[in-house]
């Protein structure tokens, strides 16, 4: 039996075609029900533990929606296939990979972060506070807007606003301190924000975490480094910006307290811990 589970808010202009067209290819030869996402909220555990291996469910939606879906069926038995269909405005998740492709085995070694030393998130793409975080923050306010803007011209406006924060990382058990921090993070793939090559050198399949940090810079340079982020060209100003690679980070922030996890916002965060 096949499911085809959609987000009625995703951020695809022809989402509810590409449903009906999928829908439509599916049903010839196989039983196939279209489950709308916000039917089973909060029972996606649930319904999840309830597929046999026989059952094959499509996911389709943005990062966002696949985000929420994994960290909700978290502690599930999967039985079932587990395909991912891109249907959102950024799709970062999708671009280390190919067309509509099986996630089954990928969703249950995905990395996790701790928040606040209480609330714990798995994330596909990663996570980060500072520009990054406020960014996120003002983009959901314009999701259901007449006025669109583009995760672009945000991250301008939001730069000349940022006031810079002190941080505190724990990198595989080495303690580095950071002043003047735009923002940093912890990512598992290459991109965020719709396309941006934040950290180029990560590799889904190493089982390591990709920080970068953005420090000790002037409003005017980051000005201008801010456009080689799409092309991961910024790691040439290494003044500035610091790359690592670990299996577990520990992160104090002193002045900044969102939190960015593959878009979706969480606040008043003070200390986070990222590993495999």
């Amino acid at each position: 039996m096949y499911f085809i589970l959609y987000n009625p808010t995703s951020s695809q202009t022809d989402l509810v075609k590409r449903i009906n067209k999928l829908f439509k290819k599916i049903s010839k030869n196989n039983v196939c029900y279209k489950i709308n996402m916000l039917e089973i909220n909060s029972k996606e555990k649930v319904f999840i533990s309830q597929c046999t291996e026989e059952d094959i469910v499509y996911i389709c939606g943005g990062d966002g929606t696949l985000d929420q879906f994994i960290n909700r069926i978290e502690g599930a038995t999967i039985k079932c296939r587990l395909i991912y269909y891109p249907m959102g405005s950024g799709n970062d998740f999708s671009r280390d990979y190919s067309g509509v492709f099986e996630i089954t085995d990928i969703v249950k070694r995905l990395p996790k972060v701790k928040v606040n030393d209480t609330d714990n998130y798995k994330f596909l793409n990663g996570i980060g506070m500072g520009i990054d975080a406020e960014v996120c923050r003002t983009q959901a306010k314009y999701k259901f807007a007449e006025v669109k803007k583009s995760y672009f011209s945000i991250s301008l406006n939001a730069l000349k606003n940022f006031t810079p924060y002190s941080l505190d990382l724990e990198i595989d058990g080495v303690k580095r301190h950071f002043d003047n921090v735009w923002f940093f993070v912890c990512n598992n793939g290459r991109y965020m924000g719709g396309g941006m090559k934040v950290t180029p050198m990560a590799n889904r399949n190493d089982d390591e975490l990709d920080v970068c940090v953005v420090h000790s810079i002037s409003h005017k340079k980051i000005l201008f480094i801010f456009p080689f982020i799409y092309f991961g060209k910024h790691i040439w100003f290494k003044k500035y910006i610091e790359c690592f690679k670990c299996k577990k980070l520990v992160a104090v922030t002193d002045g900044c307290n969102i939190l960015q996890r593959d878009g979706e916002v969480l606040e008043y965060v003070k200390k986070v811990e990222a590993s495999f």
